[in-house]
């Protein structure tokens, strides 16, 4: 298997073995319902329906007992995933994208943000998108979706590239501190951190989704996994479905569940951390190919068909079926 040889080297031991254990450890307690091992990719807000699913037992209900574990960073979740070490992943779509792109056998099947949930946001003394010219960006890594935000917001504000420069300064915690200490001029960052940012007098430059489509965290498979595994996967993608209208319905419950995964003390900061992203899910996670041809476009291969990293099958039969209609209620 060439292409699984050529990811495996990226799996470190300590990910396989634990993960492994996880899942076949588990086997055999639920009989009824088929044990998936899904990862996350990063703490933050647009985790929260996957964090509703497992705690209410959503996907259980269509078949589906989830166990999940967290594995920071896009890249890692799918050379996990492609070293069969997991069912699922919940990550961004760029690193799926670029992964297929090099020949791994992974697709997308439904997508909870099409657009990226991050804010421009800079040091008091830039008030206007334009004085960050001549200015330093502080980003977590090139090639990733850190990047391809200041690049959308940019293009907006009709500014060359040339304009600005970007340092790679590490996870969110690495670039807030960056901004603090004055190391960069302005990051990219989301909820629960625009809270502490517009605390401590940062201004906020753009949201970056009126920019456009950009697709983000999504939930992904390999190809061989979903061709023998479609009825798991479409309970699976039910529960997130119904997790996603549990949030959108349920602020208090949703809440409590956000709070417990955060680990955050600061009320402010959850329930502004709601808001953000509860508004942003739509009713069903359909991917909109804009935001993976705007992927491809960012990675250097535009010529490439979005489609081809994207199967949409599963969610055409729910909708077919009426189940998002059946939940809302129309």
């Amino acid at each position: 298997m060439k292409v699984a040889e050529q990811w495996k080297p990226f799996l470190t031991a300590v990910i396989f073995l634990s993960m492994t254990c996880l899942y076949f450890g588990s086997q055999g307690l639920a009989a009824e319902a088929t044990r998936f091992l899904v990862s996350y990719g990063g703490t933050a807000g647009y985790q929260l329906p996957l964090w509703v699913n497992r705690e209410l037992g959503f996907s259980k209900k269509y078949g589906v007992d989830l166990e999940i574990i967290l594995i920071q960073a896009g890249s890692p979740n799918i050379q996990a995933l492609v070293g069969g070490s997991l069912q699922l992943t919940q990550t961004a779509a760029s690193s799926a994208v670029i992964g297929a792109n090099q020949g791994a056998p992974v697709v997308i099947v439904a997508t909870l943000e099409n657009k990226l949930p991050m804010l421009l946001i800079s040091r008091p003394e830039i008030k206007d998108p334009h004085q960050l010219r001549g200015k330093v960006i502080g980003i977590n890594r090139f090639g990733g979706s850190n990047d391809a935000a200041v690049l959308m917001a940019i293009k907006a504000w009709k500014m060359d590239p040339k304009d600005i420069s970007m340092l790679q300064t590490g996870g969110t915690s690495a670039r807030m501190a960056a901004l603090i200490s004055r190391k960069v001029d302005a990051t990219v960052q989301s909820y629960p951190e625009i809270y502490q940012a517009r605390k401590l007098g940062m201004n906020v430059l753009a949201d970056i989704g009126d920019f456009g489509y950009y697709t983000n965290t999504s939930n992904i498979v390999t190809r061989p996994f979903l061709q023998q595994n479609r009825a798991a996967i479409k309970g699976f993608i039910k529960g997130q479905i119904e997790a996603m209208h549990y949030v959108k319905t349920n602020k208090e419950g949703s809440l409590k569940i956000l709070r417990k995964h955060l680990q955050i003390a600061d009320a402010g900061a959850v329930e502004g951390t709601y808001e953000f992203f509860a508004k942003r899910l739509q009713r069903s996670p359909r991917t909109e190919l804009e935001g993976i041809k705007n992927i491809l476009v960012s990675i250097g291969a535009p010529h490439k068909n979005p489609a081809d990293f994207v199967d949409m099958s599963l969610i055409d039969e729910i909708e077919k079926e009426g189940f998002v209609q059946k939940l809302y209620g129309s």
